[in-house]
Formats: C-alpha cells, structure tokens, sequence
C-alpha cells in the first residue's frame, strides 16, 4: 500500500470493517474483464457466506472458477473541498481473496443463513433464525474461506 498510515493491518480492525459495511462487491473472472456484483452477506470465523438462486450467471462462473476477489466499504462519505481538488472522503475498506465452494450440508447452510440474518438484522443478534423449508431448499448458500485480507482507512 503506497500510503502505509492508512492501512489496517489489525484483524479485529479488519472484521469490524467487515461487519460495518452494508455490501460486499465480489469479483469473479471472466473475459474480457472481472465480473463484479454487489451482494448481502455474512461473515463468520474466516468465511464469507452469500446466497444466491441456484441457478445463473454468478453460479456458472464460480463452479467454473471458485477463486474469486471481494472488496467491502463502511461508512463512505464525501467531503466536499472549496474545489474540485479540494474535495476528500472518509471511509473504511477492505479488499481480499478467497475460495468459495458450495455449500451442501444443511447445519452449514443454516449457519451461512444465519450469519447473513445477523449481518442485517437491527439489534444485537445471537443464536439461530428459523427457516421455511421450501425457500429453505431453494437456496444456494456459498462459503468464500479469506485467504488475503487487507483494509485502509481514510480520512
């Protein structure tokens, strides 16, 4: 990092980032350029869950080629400056690496579910959240285990 006093090399800093940011834009290959797309999703002990349709074009591209990039951002906001080089912004990042897999085993699957509902539920939540069988069934839960994890904060 070309900046070293901004970057967050902390891992409880790191996942604090993490569990401030409100969307997580996961990156995958492809030709001629990355496919990027935002996501819901929820972290918990050195995995990243999202979820998903069974079915489509992010699906496609991770069984075809599961390492993937993800990067998430809490509390952006822009500064505005007396001119266009004067302004700034203030935010915390984080940028990483990771393998995904599916996940088949219901106990995992519920797990991801839930790290996700806590990601986004309002309050302080624990334990565990009920789930209708058919959506239940219907969803396809990815696990991304963080390989690399890095993190800046500005401003």
């Amino acid at each position: 990092m070309r900046r070293s006093e901004r970057e967050v090399t902390d891992p409880a800093l790191l996942v604090d980032i993490l569990d401030h940011a409100a969307v997580l834009f996961l990156a995958l290959p492809d030709e001629p350029a990355p496919y990027v797309l935002p996501l819901c999703f929820g972290y918990n002990e050195g995995t990243i869950y999202v979820h998903s349709a069974p079915s489509g074009t992010k699906i496609d591209m991770l069984r075809a080629h599961p390492r993937v990039g993800f990067s998430a951002c809490s509390d952006m906001v822009v500064v505005p400056g007396a001119d266009a080089c004067g302004f700034t912004s203030r935010a915390e990042s984080v940028v990483g690496t990771g393998l995904a897999r599916f996940v088949e085993a219901e106990e995992e699957k519920s797990r991801g579910l839930d790290a996700i509902m806590r990601h986004y539920a309002s309050g302080p939540q624990t334990g565990t959240f009920a789930y209708r069988p058919g959506p239940f069934s219907r969803t396809c839960v990815v696990a991304i285990a963080i390989e690399s994890l890095s993190g800046k904060r500005i401003g």
